[in-house]
């Protein structure tokens, strides 16, 4: 795939995968896939030794607050994880990132700029990522 400006991405969000819709006035977002380390360091090891653990699947939103799209600010007191879909990229519909996620939110409204809202999400179960990754 050739590298092109984040201007095609986008954001869904829903009840499950069939209701998720476009997220308005998202700008951006960022995704973790860490994986965390297990340490088993022996004696007489030179050095600390690690194996794979399980990943970390979390991320960020953000964009312009919007009195017209709440869902983010809604989701922030559901009981039940929302279904979150990341695209990197509308021209290329096989590369997403999805599955469902408890969200948190923050809205700062500066009086020198326009307001914004800043979304953190973490999994609520397994993740489906592109083909290939």
């Amino acid at each position: 795939m050739a590298i092109k400006s984040g201007r095609l991405g986008n954001v869904k969000m829903g009840v499950d995968a069939a209701t998720a819709a476009d997220l308005i006035s998202i700008n951006n977002w960022t995704l973790s896939l860490e994986t965390e380390k297990v340490e088993v360091t022996c004696f007489l090891d030179t050095n600390r030794v690690y194996l794979p653990g399980m990943r970390d699947i979390s991320g960020t939103l953000g964009g312009f607050y919007n009195a017209a799209e709440l869902k983010l600010v809604g989701a922030t007191d559901d009981d039940v994880p929302s279904h979150l879909e990341l695209i990197p990229d509308t021209t290329a519909t096989t590369e997403s990132y999805s599955g469902l996620a408890y969200l948190s939110c923050e809205i700062e409204v500066p009086v020198s700029g326009a307001p914004t809202i800043k979304g953190t999400f973490s999994a609520a179960g397994p993740w489906t990522l592109p083909t290939g990754a």
